[in-house]
Formats: C-alpha cells, structure tokens, sequence
C-alpha cells in the first residue's frame, strides 16, 4: 500500500465542526486516524451496498411488475394442474 497526501480547501466553520466531531468520537485515535477511517468506512458501505436507486430499479422491475420470464404464468399452472377452463378460473377469482 502505497501512502499520498491529500490536501483539501474547505470553509474553515466546516473544518472546525468536522474535526471536534472526528475527535469526540475517535477519542483514542488521532485526527488523522479518525479521518481515515470515516474514509475506509465509507468506501465499504458504498461498495458493499447498494445504491437506493439501484434498490429501486430492482423492485420495480421485478416486485411491481411481475416476473416477466419464459415461464408458465399461474395462470396457465392452474389450468395444467387442476384442469380448469378460463372461465371456471375466472368465475373463483369473483
């Protein structure tokens, strides 16, 4: 592991709220150790996790609309199975 300095400018009040709140928490550690854990956990929440929009997509895509794949429809397993015509189907779901 190679190790770069990173340099940043931020508004000063921000800087200041950041870093009593890194030492409050991260008592133990230094600035720079708390600093660089809040970075290494959110690398792994944002690559171990996904994304709401991907959430999202996904249950739209397969929770609201329905497995749209190339199987039988339920439809077409009760008929197969219990040997029932459309419209004795349709008649059960009234």
């Amino acid at each position: 592991m190679s190790m770069e300095v990173m340099s940043i400018t931020v508004d000063s009040e921000l800087k200041r709220q950041f870093t009593e709140s890194v030492q409050r928490f991260y008592s133990d550690k230094t600035l720079e150790e708390g600093i660089i854990d809040l970075m290494r956990i959110y690398v792994e929440r944002t690559n171990g996790v996904p994304h709401q929009t991907e959430l999202r997509k996904t249950i739209r895509e397969h929770v609201l609309t329905g497995d749209q794949g190339g199987g039988p429809r339920s439809v077409e397993i009760e008929k197969m199975l219990l040997n029932k015509t459309d419209e004795e189907i349709e008649a059960n779901r009234l």
